[in-house]
């Protein structure tokens, strides 16, 4: 290949590992950021409230008072099932932040569709 063919060829490659350098800089300060914001969830009107930080860890869960008796054990099965869906639901919140975070960083980069990068 002549000189001149690969000049442009080099300087596309040291822009794309510019710019991927950038992007891993970038992920990792999403990372941090995402540690540290909280996404509630909630079920039956908020009967049932649990909050996941960013990432996905679990830091609370509050009930209401009067969300179930506990001599009943109906009342328990439903408030089991009310706590998986208040955790779901602030997980999807945090997916959604997650992801929307993630286009700010990886938008102008040519990466293949459904590309999961590490957070």
């Amino acid at each position: 290949m002549s000189q001149m063919r690969r000049q442009p060829i080099m300087r596309n490659f040291t822009s794309m590992l510019k710019k991927a350098k950038e992007a891993q800089e970038k992920l990792a300060a999403v990372k941090a950021e995402l540690a540290e914001i909280t996404c509630t969830g909630e079920a039956a009107g908020g009967v049932v409230k649990a909050a996941v930080s960013g990432d996905n860890r679990i830091q609370s869960i509050s009930i209401s008072s009067d969300a179930a008796s506990a001599s009943n054990p109906d009342d328990i099965h439903m408030l089991e099932d009310l706590l998986v869906v208040a955790i779901r639901d602030a997980q999807g919140k945090a997916e959604q932040e997650k992801a929307k975070r993630m286009q700010d960083v990886t938008g102008d980069l040519p990466l293949p569709p459904g590309l999961d990068l590490p957070l």
